[in-house]
């Protein structure tokens, strides 16, 4: 039996799929503001929310740009590196940061508390994986210096 899915096809979808999520954030960084519009009818919470997007959107750009450095490490073949530690403390760092603006947003319009939840719960995740990985990459550093 043929294997369809290969190791590097992981990878490769999870580039394209944060390239795809930077153009996306890209994009709604300029069409905001009448995307909301469009959405709600009050123009006072319209701004509040607006604001709070854009407070949010380079903590989304900085972790759009990390991960997909990280994706092209491990394309590489750098796995275990202290580089990649650094982007996913970068990364769970941004995630808490947009839980933090959540926090006020939750005030302003309640479903915010959905993104807080959610950011919230990914940072952990990630601090989680970038412990292990920084785990790794210590004992990586430790097998090579006994060889």
């Amino acid at each position: 039996m043929k294997r369809f899915w290969k190791p590097g096809y992981s990878v490769t979808l999870s580039l394209v799929v944060t390239y795809l999520a930077g153009a996306v954030l890209l994009a709604l960084m300029f069409t905001a503001p009448s995307v909301l519009r469009g959405i709600f009818n009050m123009d006072f919470f319209v701004n509040k929310v607006i604001v709070i997007f854009y407070a949010c959107c380079p903590a989304g750009c900085a972790a759009i740009v990390s991960l997909l450095m990280l994706l092209h490490n491990i394309r590489g073949g750098k796995v275990f590196t202290r580089r990649n530690v650094k982007l996913l403390r970068l990364i769970s760092w941004c995630f808490v940061f947009v839980a933090l603006v959540s926090v006020y947003a939750t005030y302003i319009y309640y479903p915010c508390a959905l993104i807080l939840a959610a950011a919230g719960f990914l940072a952990v995740i990630l601090r989680v994986v970038k412990n292990v990985m920084e785990q790794a990459t210590h004992m990586k550093e430790e097998q090579e210096l006994t060889i």
